[in-house]
C-alpha cells in the first residue's frame, strides 16, 4: 500500500492501477460484489488502452449524459465494458487523452485532480495510465472494508493509495 491515512470522520478514497484487463475486471467485480454501485466507481484509462482492450470509441463529449432506461429500472453494470457503455466519456488533459467511466464530477476529478493527489502520486498514476494500465478510484463505504479491498486488490497486482479526502470534488 502506498499511503495509508485514516480518519473516521472523513471520506477515505482508494485509488489503484492494474496492468491487465483481467486484473482490472477482477478488482472491479470485487467492488460490485461488496455492494458498490457502478456509479460510485471511477475508471480511468488512456484512449489508446480503451480502444485496444475494449474497442470503445466515444464521440460523445457530454459530461452530463445519463442513460434512459425507463421508470423504475436500474442499470445493470457487471463489468468494465458495461461501465464504459453507460458512463464512458472522453477527457483531454495536457499530454494525455483519457476515457473515464464514472461520475466525472465526483470520483473522476478526485482521482485526477492535482489538488487532491500530490504531484508525486499524480505523476505516478499518469505514467501508469500512459503505459496502458487501468486506474480504479472509489470512496469506501466503511473503514472495515478498507483492508479487505486493499489486500484483495494486491492479488490482482494493484497497490492502492488510500487517502483521506475532506473536500472531494
Amino acid at each position: 500500500m502506498m499511503n495509508d491515512t485514516y480518519n473516521t470522520e472523513s471520506v477515505n478514497t482508494v485509488t489503484s492501477v492494474f496492468a491487465t484487463r483481467a486484473d482490472a475486471e477482477n478488482a472491479y467485480k470485487a467492488l460490485l460484489k461488496l455492494g458498490y454501485d457502478a456509479e460510485e466507481i471511477t475508471l480511468i484509462m488512456s484512449e489508446e488502452t480503451c480502444e485496444r482492450l475494449y474497442q470503445y470509441h466515444d464521440l460523445d463529449h457530454d459530461n452530463n449524459r445519463t442513460p434512459s432506461l425507463g421508470k423504475g429500472k436500474k442499470l445493470q453494470v457487471t463489468r468494465i465494458s458495461d461501465a464504459l457503455d453507460v458512463f464512458g466519456r472522453f477527457v483531454s488533459i495536457p499530454g494525455l487523452a483519457l476515457v473515464v467511466a464514472g461520475k466525472l464530477n465526483e470520483g473522476g476529478q478526485r482521482a485526477i485532480a492535482g489538488t487532491v493527489l500530490s504531484d508525486e502520486y499524480a505523476t505516478y498514476f499518469q505514467r501508469r495510465i500512459q503505459e496502458g494500465e487501468i486506474l480504479i478510484d472509489f470512496g469506501l463505504h466503511n473503514v472495515k472494508e478498507r483492508n479487505l479491498i486493499v489486500n484483495l486488490w494486491e492479488n490482482y497486482g494493484g497497490y492502492s493509495l488510500v487517502r483521506k479526502v475532506n473536500n472531494a470534488a
